[in-house]
């Protein structure tokens, strides 16, 4: 696809779903193209330019799987190795002495969840945060034996890359990965070089406040680029053998309009390997097709960002729309998954009704309608989390976990 076609495209993309302004980036075997279109700040008019820096969110986490399969392939480190080996703050743990890197990057590794520490982290200056949040988690119970993503747990893996690196997270990603990859537009949020930078919006075109808690920048709460380094980034994923590992799933647990399979730092999606980002404001998406040597980067500051990637997706790496379809009965016997689904500091109700579920968290409410035995119609007009999804059946068919988006809460 031409970049004048792909211009064309997001135009027509950007005006149906209201996105204030996106980047959109093709790699097909060798040829690149870049498309840019809408504001990069709603306030004042600025243009989306190709060198214009978005929010990455979560897929920071790639690049932080990438880095670590890059050091165990340099003998620095290897998957397996205990979480305790690179993190003294958990040295003497069960916890620390069990779990390994490879579970942390598969999100399997039964770190302690907590609403508080996954969405705000904990207190810290920079040079300190990481190691103080390692040091909260060494005190915690961990989770138990159940897939969930976990922002924590990311950052406990920055708190490891200090330590085999010796350097800040920061300068140890700009060092392993930044420079190799000849990632020259990719910076922090904190950083002075961080203009020409996308401002958040909501689905108004209202400015939103950047999240950037500094216990999660791991996670991927600062770090920024444009769909020109993220096509680098694609391209060393597609060309280097070495990386390939990362696509290997890591669990069964699929969720409904996110992924088939999580495997490391990357998710298997029908027959692509990715992921998103979701932050205020911001939304990012990279899709990798290994076969075909293609990968699409979409880059939006607006809360519709992944609206925009569900009607694009299918046009450009030939993927089947989302099946949102209700189908009564589907489900079965709907009394088999009431009950309570909770963290430490978070706590979902499920009833049933003859036809469907009620769940209610904080006073709030949602209407569930059974897709298949697993997945739950929400809201299908949501682009980030129109379904909940069930997992770890027993064998009377009662659910342990209840997923809300990516997160997973066990039945208590």
């Amino acid at each position: 696809m031409t970049e004048k076609e792909l211009g064309r495209l997001l135009r027509e993309g950007i005006a149906r779903h209201g996105v204030a302004g996106a980047a959109l980036g093709v790699f097909d075997d060798g040829d690149l193209a870049i498309a840019t279109a809408g504001v990069a700040d709603a306030a004042t008019g600025e243009p989306v330019t190709a060198e214009t820096r978005f929010a990455l969110g979560s897929l920071t986490k790639s690049m932080m799987a990438t880095v670590f399969a890059r050091l165990a392939d340099a003998g620095r480190l290897t998957l397996d190795d205990v979480v305790a080996a690179h993190v003294p703050e958990v040295r003497g743990t069960r916890w620390g002495e069990q779990a390994t890197l490879r579970e942390l990057l598969g999100n399997r590794s039964r770190v302690p969840l907590r609403a508080e520490w996954e969405f705000a982290g904990v207190d810290g200056d920079a040079d300190v945060v990481l190691s103080r949040l390692a040091m909260t988690v060494a005190t915690a119970e961990p989770a138990g034996e159940f897939w969930s993503y976990s922002n924590t747990g990311w950052g406990i893996l920055g708190r490891a890359l200090e330590s085999v690196s010796g350097e800040s997270w920061e300068d140890a990603m700009r060092e392993h990965l930044f420079a190799p990859l000849d990632l020259t537009e990719t910076t922090f949020a904190t950083a002075p070089a961080a203009e020409p930078r996308a401002s958040g919006h909501d689905a108004a075109h209202a400015p939103v406040e950047p999240w950037t808690p500094l216990a999660l920048r791991p996670a991927g709460s600062t770090v920024l680029s444009t769909a020109r380094d993220l096509l680098r980034f694609a391209r060393a994923h597609l060309e280097d053998g070495s990386l390939a590992g990362l696509r290997v799933p890591q669990t069964d647990v699929a969720l409904h309009a996110w992924f088939d399979a999580w495997c490391l730092g990357l998710a298997r999606i029908g027959g692509l390997y990715g992921w998103d980002g979701v932050l205020p404001g911001q939304r990012s998406v990279l899709r990798l097709d290994p076969d075909r040597r293609r990968a699409v980067v979409l880059l939006t500051n607006d809360d519709n960002g992944r609206a925009l990637y569900r009607s694009l997706l299918p046009e450009l790496l030939d993927v089947p729309p989302l099946d949102l379809e209700p189908r009564p009965g589907a489900a079965g016997d709907l009394s088999r998954y009431a009950g309570l689904y909770a963290w430490p500091d978070r706590r979902w109700n499920v009833s049933a009704t003859e036809d469907r579920l009620r769940i209610e968290r904080d006073g709030s409410v949602l209407e569930a309608l059974p897709i298949d035995e697993r997945t739950f119609l929400v809201d299908a007009n949501d682009p980030d989390i129109p379904t909940v999804t069930f997992g770890t059946f027993d064998a009377d068919g009662r659910p342990g976990v209840l997923y809300h988006m990516l997160w997973g809460y066990p039945r208590v």
